[in-house]
């Protein structure tokens, strides 16, 4: 699968970052997205949101946008997940991705 390693300096905590394009396709090849058999929506309909907000006395709402956006991978596993960065020939540097990007799916 095609990716690419976006560092930001300016950060403190993820520094490097993987970005993969798992809609994209080889030549003659399906992408990542074409083989995942796509599950029942996870999100609930509008609707029925809004039905059920005035259901209790009090209600709340909060923006949890950056607490869902990475799953965490399993320990085990973890070492499945490797990339490799070659900034000169001599040294090379290996990561673990310890959470994979959630829009990849």
């Amino acid at each position: 699968m095609p990716h690419s390693v976006v560092v930001r300096t300016d950060k403190e905590t993820t520094k490097v970052r993987m970005v993969f394009d798992a809609p994209s396709k080889g030549k003659g090849h399906k992408s990542l997205n074409d083989c995942l058999t796509p599950g029942p929506p996870l999100n609930p309909r509008s609707l029925d949101v809004l039905l059920r907000f005035r259901e209790f006395e009090y209600a709340f709402c909060s923006d949890i946008q950056g607490a869902f956006l990475t799953i965490g991978i399993s320990e085990e596993d973890r070492d499945y997940f490797r990339f490799f960065l070659f900034p000169g020939k001599q040294d090379s540097n290996s990561y673990k991705i310890l959470r994979m990007d959630a829009r990849t799916i």
